[in-house]
């Protein structure tokens, strides 16, 4: 268990995640002429996340890549950050909420843990997709979703298993025998 008198920052956030930094302005005028983020989200962004609008639900600080990390903790309460420049791709955040000073280890939850296991399914192949659109092979998947760098992929593999996970990695792959055994 964390330590009682620590406190933490967690943020609430939605992104959009495209290729070209070109594409990444012309959606920032687009949000301020006042187009709603999370229409342009599911339009435009090559995130899984896309399908609920860009949101990426809460976080704290070390489960995102850095770049994304300083931006978003840097950020207030209603600002749009960005583009920013990740491994990913260019980013726009949307910062829609901030907790502050809360206990590490009680809300607001990330999502993961109360999930049932088709949810859990779905979102391991959400990240699997992701992973893999972004050129990784599918070994490389899976030690994407064992590292602690990735922690919701991480808590997914942790709360489904290694052999759930590497089906599912397998399925997306389009492979028939499992990701990381031999034959």
């Amino acid at each position: 268990m964390g330590n009682p008198d620590k406190k933490v920052k967690k943020i609430q956030a939605r992104h959009i995640l495209v290729a070209a930094k070109e594409l990444a302005e012309e959606i920032k005028q687009k949000l301020d002429d006042g187009e709603e983020f999370a229409k342009l989200a599911e339009q435009y962004s090559e995130c899984p996340s896309k399908k609920r609008g860009g949101d990426l639900g809460w976080f704290g600080k070390g489960a995102m890549v850095r770049p994304f990390e300083v931006a978003a903790f840097s950020a207030q309460e209603g600002d749009v950050v960005g583009p920013l420049k990740t491994e990913f791709g260019w980013h726009l955040v949307y910062i829609y909420e901030i907790k502050e000073d809360i206990d590490p280890d009680e809300g607001p939850p990330t999502g993961d843990e109360d999930a049932d296991d088709k949810t859990l399914r779905l979102v391991a192949e959400n990240y699997a997709h992701e992973f893999m659109m972004l050129g990784y092979s599918s070994k490389k998947v899976l030690s994407l979703f064992t590292s602690a760098h990735f922690k919701s992929a991480n808590a997914v593999y942790n709360i489904l298993g290694a052999e759930v996970v590497n089906e599912v990695i397998a399925a997306v792959f389009g492979q028939r025998n499992e990701v990381g055994k031999s034959k």
